[in-house]
């Protein structure tokens, strides 16, 4: 089968879920080549693939602000544009704005492929693509997992589009896309989860170690979101009071390129500030649970190392269908007040036998989701056998 060898990838850094898909097919799309080379690895030729979020800054500032300040705002322009006719007013607008910048891009890079995990980059990179009469095929990844945004639906061009949930995969074929380039996968994740997913208890204990925490406590990774959507302040302080009582609990506490959280909590008790890193994944693997905005690709990512994931907020709009998600595969726990997070860490620190029982549940949702990811890249370059 013929490999593309220059592949774009395309993505939004309006928050790190889009950039953390796109790392994960960055990685998928390596390791297959790596695969395909068989024993004769240093002869291997990798495919070059380039990562870029062609939006202006502005559009990162925006969300920034909005999501630390006014939460409601992103909210009501999510649902604003959750509509067919608006979604596709916005990709017009969008496509002039993006249009210069998309066609530098496509001219520089000149890829044989180009994916997208970002719906603002579907529509308006065709428009470049057509413009150019060019027959790069585009790949679009939904990245929701409870129900797809407009934005997605509106444009069906693309040569394939990954449906990475049975419930979108649904949701698409009943929008009218032509079943056979809409392809069901499963959530690519970065290589590294699959890595920390055989972390054993002494890399846990030596991990925990250097975080000057310790292996018998009860350990919560706290996701703090370096843009500040997942406001865990008062989370930290329902926590605490829990550990106040208990005098078992210990978190490790990610504040990203948030310096403000990591300056408020360094010198914190049973508390390790975790600041950006890109191996993110051992030290959430270290963790007994997952904690945090209920945003997909954290959810993911945790259901990828066998961990249950608790809700303890969540984008209005934006990710509150990812609440019924987790509660309909049993993924983990929602608990967004006080009194239901300080009961549910109480009971889990006293009978932790809970998070034996959820592990079944996590663990058939992650065998599908593993099996759904090894069809991503045959499908992608299955493309390059179409177009010949």
């Amino acid at each position: 089968m013929q490999r593309y060898k220059n592949i774009l990838l395309l993505t939004s850094r309006t928050g790190g879920g889009h950039v953390s898909l796109a790392e994960a097919l960055q990685d998928l799309l390596i390791e297959d080549a790596l695969v395909s080379g068989g024993e004769n690895e240093q002869k291997v030729t990798l495919p070059t693939v380039t990562i870029v979020d062609p939006q202006p800054s502005f559009f990162q500032w925006h969300y920034r602000m909005v999501s630390r300040y006014a939460l409601w705002l992103w909210a009501a322009e999510f649902q604003f544009f959750d509509a067919p006719a608006r979604a596709l007013v916005a990709h017009q607008v969008f496509a002039a704005v993006f249009r210069r910048q998309l066609t530098l891009l496509l001219d520089t890079v000149q890829p044989d492929l180009i994916i997208s995990t970002y719906p603002f980059l579907t529509y308006e990179v065709l428009r470049v693509v057509e413009k150019h009469s060019s027959t790069v095929p585009l790949v679009s990844l939904f990245s929701d997992a409870n129900g797809v945004h407009a934005a997605w639906l509106s444009e069906r061009g693309a040569a394939a589009t990954l449906a990475s949930t049975r419930e979108t995969y649904k949701q698409a074929l009943c929008a009218g896309f032509a079943p056979e380039r809409l392809h069901l996968v499963g959530w690519p994740v970065r290589a590294q989860f699959a890595r920390a997913f055989d972390m054993n208890k002494e890399q846990r204990d030596e991990l925990l170690a250097q975080l000057h925490l310790v292996s018998d406590r009860f350990t919560i990774f706290l996701q703090g979101g370096s843009e500040g959507a997942a406001h865990v302040e008062r989370t930290i302080e329902h926590i605490q009071a829990v550990n106040d009582r208990t005098g078992r609990v210990q978190v490790i506490l990610a504040t990203g390129t948030n310096r403000v959280l990591y300056e408020r909590y360094k010198d914190t008790r049973n508390l390790a500030v975790l600041p950006y890193t890109k191996e993110i994944a051992p030290y959430m693997a270290a963790a007994d649970v997952i904690m945090g905005k209920a945003g997909p690709n954290m959810l993911f990512e945790s259901l990828m190392l066998g961990k249950p994931f608790i809700a303890t907020s969540y984008i209005p709009g934006q990710e509150h269908a990812n609440l019924t998600f987790i509660r309909r595969y049993g993924l983990g726990w929602i608990a967004l007040q006080q009194h239901e997070q300080q009961a549910l860490l109480t009971a889990l620190v006293h009978y932790p036998e809970q998070l034996h029982t959820m592990s079944a549940s996590i663990n058939a949702y992650r065998s599908w989701n593993v099996e759904g990811t090894k069809r991503i890249v045959p499908l992608v370059h299955a493309l390059s056998a179409d177009l010949c």
